[in-house]
């Protein structure tokens, strides 16, 4: 998940614990974007304000992993990308429940930045899913709904208020 670069007292906080316990570690690995194309260098403290839920010992510990290797912001927006592509050619359109415009997987996901491609593609391709261009259609419809919900309530309210 994406989430903002906090500018913060914690932040600050855990940036400098991390830095200590980078002086403390005798092997500390330099490293480079994965995506052999690009071999950015990457810096252990922007990864760690991308994962702001990540303790700084956790961090560390997963930049010293040798297992894992690291995308550079760049190559992992594009990942992204190119799961967008295979998510698009399933269905390539949606309409908006609102106001019927065509949506595309692009700005759908953009509209739900927050969630994991495989999240992302589990809702575009449910059927029964609801799908909204944006925030105002989204408030637009369910307002309309609810209304809609209310005014039947207070019909059947009345007709029981007669049979009574």
């Amino acid at each position: 998940m994406y989430y903002r670069k906090l500018n913060n007292a914690s932040m600050w906080k855990k940036i400098q614990k991390l830095r200590d316990l980078i002086k403390l570690e005798h092997n500390f690995k330099e490293r480079k974007c994965w995506n052999a194309s690009c071999k950015k260098d990457l810096n252990i403290y922007d990864f760690l304000s991308d994962n702001v839920d990540f303790t700084p010992e956790y961090v560390l510990k997963l930049w010293q992993a040798p297992i894992l290797e690291f995308h550079c912001c760049e190559c992992f927006k594009n990942l992204k990308i190119d799961e967008l592509q295979k998510i698009e050619q399933e269905i390539p359109t949606r309409i908006c429940l609102n106001c019927n415009s065509l949506i595309d997987i692009y700005k759908f996901g953009k509209f739900h930045n927050y969630l994991k491609i495989h999240e992302l593609r589990k809702l575009w391709l449910d059927s029964h899913f609801k799908v909204f261009c944006d925030n105002l259609c989204q408030r637009k419809y369910y307002k309309t709904y609810y209304d809609f919900l209310k005014k039947r309530k207070i019909k059947k309210q009345e007709k029981l208020k007669i049979n009574l």
